[in-house]
C-alpha cells in the first residue's frame, strides 16, 4: 500500500511535468509549483510532536526517574527536509458552463507516526467555477483551516496547535458577490481521522452514516479580511459495546471561528480565535470520552466532549528582501459539560492551558529564503478531575530553534 502510494505521487509528478512542457492540450493550461525546504530543529527538552519532530505540539510533560530527575529534561536535535511539496494545476476546457480546474499537490511527510518519507498526497480537487458559483470536489482544507488567514511561520505546520490543521475529502459550494463569500461543505476524514476505540481512524465518522457539515461567510477588500465558520459532526465510536450490544449512540459537538486579517501599509496583522466540544481532528487540544452508563447490562455508554479554546495573532512586516514576524498564540482546556466515567480520547488532557510566542526573521533572495525562528512553549500541566478541568498545575517550558532553506519554484 505504501509502495502504491509512493508510486501514484511519482507517476502524479512525471504527468505534471509532462504536460507543463508539451502544453498537455491546446485547450488546457499545467502549470507545476512546489519547493525544497531543509529544516535544522533544536529543542530545549523533550516534545509532543509529530513527522519526526516537524510538526511541534507542546512541551513533554514531566517524567522523574526514582531519584526525581527529570527525564524529560534532555535536548534534541534534527534536520529534515520532509515538508519538501511538489504541486500541479490544470485549467480548462470549459465544462458545464464553468471554467474547470484539476488540483493536485504532494509532499514526503507521510500520514502517520513510521511512515516519514514517505509519499502523502495533500491536496486533489477539482473545480467549477461559474460567475458568482464555485463547486469543489475532492480533497481540500478543511473548513476551520482558512486559507487567507495563517500564520506564515518559519516552523512548519504554521502554528499547530493554536490554529488548526486539517485536509478532508468533501464537496463545498461557495457562492461570491460584491465582496462577500458565502459556502456550505460537507465532509468526511481521511489524513486527520478522530481518535476513538480502535485508534485514530475514519471508520467513526463513516458508521455515523452523517457527514460533517460547516459552512462560512466572510467579507473582504483591499485592506480588510473578516469571516466566520461553524460546523457540527456527529461519529459514532461504536457499533458493538464492550458486552457484545449494538449501540448506536453518537459523539456530537459543534465547531467554529473567527477571524480576520488587516493589511497595512508597513505589516499584516492576522488573528484568529476557535471554539470546539472536540477539536482533537483538527491537531487541537480536546476530544471526548464515555460519560453517562446508559445501559448497565449491555455496556452502552453516552460520550461528550472536552471542550477547548484557543487563540492566535500574527504580524509580518518588511520588504522584499529582510521580512520580519511575531507569532502569539494562547490555549485552553475548558473540560467537559458531564463527568467522563469510561474511555477517554483526547489530546491534552493533563494540559490546563498553554501558550506560545515566536519571533522569525526571513531573509529572501530571488525564490530562495533565508530564515530563523526563536519559539518559545509553555504549558500549564496538572491533574484531571472527573469532567477533566485540569487543577494543581506546574509550568514545563520549551525553547525550539528553526533555521530554514528554501527554495520555491
Amino acid at each position: 500500500m505504501i509502495f502504491m502510494k509512493g508510486r501514484t505521487l511519482l507517476l502524479m509528478s512525471v504527468l505534471l511535468f509532462a504536460g507543463y512542457f508539451t502544453g498537455y492540450a491546446t485547450n488546457r493550461e499545467v502549470s507545476v509549483y512546489g519547493f525544497l525546504n531543509y529544516e535544522t530543529i533544536f529543542d530545549s527538552r523533550a516534545v509532543v510532536a509529530a513527522r519526526e519532530g516537524t510538526v511541534l505540539l507542546f512541551p513533554d510533560g514531566r517524567n522523574p526517574d526514582p531519584d526525581g530527575n527529570d527525564l524529560n529534561r534532555d535536548a534534541s536535535f534534527n534536520m529534515m527536509v520532509l515538508s519538501s511539496r511538489l504541486g500541479g494545476v490544470l485549467t480548462g476546457p470549459e465544462v458545464f458552463g464553468a471554467e474547470l480546474g484539476i488540483h493536485l499537490e504532494g509532499d514526503f511527510l507521510g500520514t502517520s507516526r513510521g511512515l516519514h518519507h514517505m509519499a502523502r498526497l495533500r491536496h486533489a480537487y477539482l473545480s467549477l467555477q461559474w460567475s458568482e458559483t464555485t463547486l469543489l470536489a475532492g480533497q481540500y482544507w478543511h473548513p476551520m483551516f482558512v486559507a487567507g488567514c495563517f500564520p506564515h511561520t518559519v516552523s512548519y505546520a504554521g502554528g499547530v496547535p493554536y490554529h488548526g490543521l486539517n485536509r478532508a475529502p468533501q464537496l463545498r459550494v461557495t457562492r461570491s458577490r460584491g465582496g462577500f463569500d458565502f459556502f456550505a461543505a460537507v465532509l468526511t476524514q481521511s489524513d486527520f481521522p478522530s481518535p476513538g476505540p480502535d485508534g485514530s481512524s475514519s471508520l467513526y465518522i463513516r458508521n455515523s452514516r452523517i457527514p460533517e457539515t460547516l459552512a462560512r461567510l466572510s467579507y473582504r477588500n483591499e485592506k480588510v479580511l473578516v469571516g466566520t465558520t461553524i460546523g457540527y459532526q456527529f461519529l459514532r465510536p461504536r457499533k458493538v459495546s464492550s458486552e457484545g450490544f449494538r449501540t448506536n449512540e453518537m459523539m456530537q459537538g459543534m465547531q467554529g471561528n473567527i477571524y480576520l486579517v488587516y493589511t497595512g501599509s508597513a505589516a499584516t496583522l492576522k488573528t484568529q480565535v476557535y471554539y470546539g466540544d472536540n477539536n482533537s481532528h483538527l491537531v487541537m487540544l480536546g476530544g471526548y470520552g464515555e460519560s453517562k452508563l446508559l445501559d448497565p447490562e449491555r455496556g452502552i455508554y453516552s460520550y461528550t466532549g472536552i471542550r477547548s479554546a484557543s487563540a492566535w495573532a500574527d504580524l509580518e512586516g518588511g520588504e522584499e528582501t529582510w521580512k520580519y514576524g511575531l507569532f502569539a498564540g494562547y490555549a485552553e482546556n475548558l473540560g467537559a459539560s458531564e463527568e467522563i466515567t469510561g474511555e477517554v480520547w483526547a489530546r491534552g488532557t493533563n494540559i490546563a492551558h498553554m501558550y506560545r510566542v515566536a519571533p522569525r526573521l526571513v531573509y529572501v533572495s530571488g525564490g530562495t529564503s533565508l530564515g530563523f525562528e526563536l519559539v518559545y512553549d509553555l504549558a500549564a500541566y496538572g491533574e484531571p478531575d472527573g469532567k477533566f478541568h485540569v487543577a494543581e498545575t506546574g509550568n514545563v517550558v520549551n525553547l525550539r530553534g528553526v533555521v530554514s532553506l528554501k527554495h520555491v519554484f
